[in-house]
């Protein structure tokens, strides 16, 4: 199987974050970040939606800005 990379753009201090959080459990950067991936997307394909991974602060907080149906829908000329 082929790998390709893809980038997420982090503001310094979450990438700070990830640093010794990663190190706190003697791993990478990258490890991490990959783990983190893997389990929300394992998540979603068990059937996990929004307001369940997000608690009740950041749901208030999640404005759709990246939504894929709430992008559709604006861009939808009626």
């Amino acid at each position: 199987m082929r790998s390709s990379t893809s980038g997420i753009k982090f503001d310094q201090a979450t990438k700070e974050r990830i640093k010794l959080a990663a190190a706190s459990l003697d791993r990478t950067p990258h490890w991490f970040m990959k783990k983190a991936v893997q389990y929300w997307l394992a998540k979603v394909e068990e059937g996990l939606g929004v307001s369940e991974m997000l608690n009740e602060t950041d749901i208030d907080f999640d404005d759709r800005l990246h939504s894929v149906l709430g992008n559709e829908k604006a861009l939808r000329v009626d």
